[in-house]
């Protein structure tokens, strides 16, 4: 696959049964914006969630590529996503961005409407990243717990998915967690992991945190990831964990929750780590839990969601 392949090219291309070389290529065909902050963005599916709409995380890892244009850098920096509607793939979409000092903005419009923006700010320091060690409690060392679900396309858990993470989500009773090698679409020279790792592994990893908290389906409403050391190699296996006990309510209504989940290197070096909102609702939960429950073990998933194991 060639740096300038287009998402209809790559979408032929994939359904042929080839591999994709790297997310960064697939990433950089499908969002394109010129240094006037004009653009174009026409995803494929091998950047889905739920079959026809592109993964939350993925969002935020395509428009921080995409900010490249506007003057954005490689180095450690905090991106906030705010995913105000979902964002279809294989449907042709404008961007628009503009930047102000050391952030820079671009947002996806469908016929004038704003549908997703991302804001990546700079001035984030691996010092002040390295001052917040991790909790203790985030270590997969020793665990057992459940699997979680898998699908067959989704960009992050997607088991035939052959640009995704393939990742494989396990959860107990105090939280959720990966650890995992990286597969080759993730990685660039010398084993540096792709900056895109971070926001769709951390979102996945909230989702959870999220809808096992609430006992209901949803979706990301919000995505805060400071990425610490974006560029960081990594040639053994990265862990993403988040703890049940630091998933709050943001208003008293209990419509929105708060999740906290980190990515580390195999040294425990921290890389990465999110603030992310989840929604839930029963109207969301209609529409996902018979997708779960055809995929997960009957008790299991009575424990993950007892309201609809019947």
């Amino acid at each position: 696959m060639t740096g300038d392949m287009n998402a209809r090219e790559y979408s032929t291309w994939s359904r042929a049964g080839r591999t994709p070389e790297t997310v960064a290529q697939v990433m950089a065909a499908a969002a394109r914006l010129a240094p006037d902050g004009r653009g174009r963005l026409l995803a494929p599916p091998a950047l889905q969630s739920w079959p026809g709409i592109v993964h939350g995380g993925g969002l935020v890892a395509l428009l921080d590529a995409a900010a490249h244009a506007l003057g954005a850098g490689d180095g450690p920096r905090r991106l906030e996503g705010r995913l105000t509607s979902s964002v279809p793939t294989e449907t042709a979409l404008d961007l628009e961005g503009h930047a102000e000092r050391d952030a820079a903005t671009v947002t996806i419009l469908e016929r004038a409407q704003p549908l997703t923006s991302v804001t990546v700010a700079a001035g984030v320091t691996v010092d002040a990243g390295a001052a917040e060690p991790a909790p203790p409690e985030w270590s997969a060392a020793g665990r057992e717990g459940w699997p979680m679900p898998l699908s067959d396309q989704c960009l992050a858990c997607g088991a035939h998915n052959p640009l995704g993470l393939q990742l494989g989500l396990r959860w107990d009773d105090d939280g959720v967690w990966a650890r995992f090698l990286p597969r080759a679409p993730w990685r660039g020279p010398g084993d540096r992991l792709d900056p895109a790792l971070a926001p769709v592994l951390l979102d996945e990893v909230a989702w959870w945190l999220g809808a096992l908290v609430t006992k209901e389906g949803g979706l990301t409403n919000r995505i805060s990831v400071t990425l610490l050391r974006p560029d960081a190699a990594a040639p053994g296996p990265v862990t993403a964990v988040g703890r049940f006990a630091d998933v709050t309510p943001v208003d008293r209504r209990r419509i929105f929750w708060r999740t906290r989940a980190g990515v580390l290197g195999a040294d425990g070096t921290l890389l990465a780590v999110a603030t992310i909102v989840f929604r839930p609702g029963a109207e969301y939960s209609a529409r996902q839990m018979p997708f779960f429950r055809a995929r997960t073990d009957p008790e299991v998933f009575a424990r993950m969601f007892p309201a609809y194991a019947g």
